[in-house]
């Protein structure tokens, strides 16, 4: 794998567990910024899948909080805008566990 290459392209995240930017993405879906938005302001490409990935680790983890089936709310997780009220409402409930439980992103130089 060509590191150059990929490390010109997008930041390459060390961290592999939940971290302090799922949480950040996710919030920013939830004030209405696009993916495009979000990956320029992050430094992904525009077709990087990075906030759609990181934003879900941040959706599953609030609906196994609330005890609730992933089948159950997959239209929830692919339009989080859609139903960004009732996420919103899962953040705030459950925002000080998370961060409690994030980690400090890091990335690779």
């Amino acid at each position: 794998m060509n590191h150059d290459r990929v490390s010109q392209s997008r930041p390459l995240l060390k961290t592999k567990g939940f971290s302090n930017l799922h949480l950040e993405i996710f919030e920013y879906i939830l004030i209405g910024k696009t993916n495009r938005e979000i990956n320029r302001m992050l430094g992904y490409t525009q077709r990087s899948h990075a906030v759609v990935d990181h934003s879900r680790k941040v959706m599953y983890k609030l609906l196994a909080m609330e005890d609730l089936h992933r089948a159950d709310f997959t239209e929830r997780v692919a339009y989080p805008r859609k139903f960004q009220f009732w996420w919103m409402k899962l953040l705030v409930k459950h925002k000080d566990a998370l961060v409690f439980k994030a980690i400090a992103a890091k990335f690779y130089e």
